[in-house]
């Protein structure tokens, strides 16, 4: 099977740590409806992946304005979801999508100062 040291495949490893006030990695349990991610401070990039269904890897950013996502796994444009705003100690997820925030589905995400 492909993985990590497949010899046919190209892989991009990367690995996040938090850092108190300017990056956190965590992760969180859907809830189908709106929810707030405290991450301790106001992120300007955060990315979110769901760990138990087979959804791309979502990427907000304060630059292209934060309700806008982009996939890394994904060559489509950006989509105007306004799935996720921020406030000064956490990100914040709108709605109930199975990309960010189904119910009882399991999530990662690392948001960035």
């Amino acid at each position: 099977g492909e993985g990590a040291n497949y010899t046919q495949s190209r892989n991009l490893i990367m690995c996040f740590k938090s850092v108190p006030g300017i990056s956190k990695v965590g992760y969180y349990t859907g809830t189908g409806s709106n929810q707030s991610i405290t991450v301790g401070f106001q992120p300007r990039f955060v990315v979110i992946k769901s760990s138990s269904q087979a959804e791309d890897w979502l990427v907000f950013d304060t630059v292209r304005g934060i309700s806008k996502s982009l996939s890394f796994n994904n060559d489509n444009s950006q989509d105007n979801s306004g799935a996720v705003t921020v406030s000064s100690t956490a990100f914040n997820l709108i709605g109930g999508a199975y990309s960010y925030n189904g119910n009882n589905e399991k999530y990662i995400y690392y948001a960035h100062a």
